[in-house]
């Protein structure tokens, strides 16, 4: 399988604190790959560099093979890169129809037109309150609807932080459920930052385990979906205090 995003010796530096150094992972073409970690480990700061939103102090961003590490975040979306932030920050008192605008307002109508048809089908949840003010959905649908205006975008590579938060166990599995869909009818790939391990390995390829900024190791999660395997991975890498969620 052919690398799509190649990460090496990545570092971020907030202040004169490092926030992260020596990361290095690749995500493959249709691939999805997930970083897990505790609270203040470092995953958002990963996917925010690559999505060109904090500056890198050492290191290079690959797409594709092109380097990519000074291109700003504006130009990123247009080559396919698209960040859907922790907290989801989608604008409640517009519409959803107009959030899911917002999301591909530099495509052609025909396109736009298409793009929503597509994402109303994965999320047919929110299909029928298009002209809802997005204030107005439980905050599953808020979290679908922010997935749904990143795709209107026709990424490549979906960087998502933290799709899980504050939602409830029945919304999370809503959520993730409709991951798995979006791979099999859209073919992208997806780096997912999450804490909620259970759900992680249902739906990744690859899990990277992250702490105090550095990668202690990878897992193939198809392995981790055995009970056993999942608590001897969360014992060496999150510490035997963490929880499968």
């Amino acid at each position: 399988m052919t690398d799509l995003l190649q990460v090496e010796d990545l570092a971020v530096t907030y202040g004169a604190a490092p926030a992260v150094s020596g990361i290095s992972l690749t995500v493959p073409d249709r691939g999805t790959v997930a970083l897990l970690g505790a609270n203040g480990a470092g995953k958002s700061t990963v996917l925010k560099a690559i999505a060109g939103l904090v500056p890198k102090s050492a290191g290079r961003v690959r797409l594709m093979g092109e380097d990519m590490t000074a291109t700003d975040t504006r130009h990123l979306v247009r080559m396919g890169v698209v960040y859907v932030p922790e907290g989801r920050e989608i604008v409640p008192n517009l519409s959803v129809d107009e959030n899911l605008v917002l999301g591909g307002f530099h495509l052609d109508g025909a396109t736009r037109r298409r793009r929503r048809d597509m994402v109303l089908g994965i999320f047919t949840e929110i299909a029928g309150r298009a002209a809802s003010p997005a204030w107005r959905l439980s905050g599953g649908e808020q979290q679908m609807l922010a997935i749904g205006r990143a795709l209107m975008a026709g990424p490549r590579l979906l960087l998502l932080d933290e799709p899980s938060l504050g939602l409830a166990p029945l919304l999370v599995r809503r959520v993730f459920d409709r991951l798995s869909a979006i791979r099999a009818e859209t073919g992208l790939a997806i780096v997912l930052v999450e804490q909620n391990f259970r759900m992680t390995v249902r739906v990744a390829d690859i899990v990277h385990f992250l702490r105090s900024g550095r990668l202690l190791g990878q897992r193939n999660a198809a392995e981790l979906r055995d009970p056993a395997a999942m608590e001897e991975a969360i014992s060496a890498y999150l510490g035997s205090g963490a929880e499968a969620a």
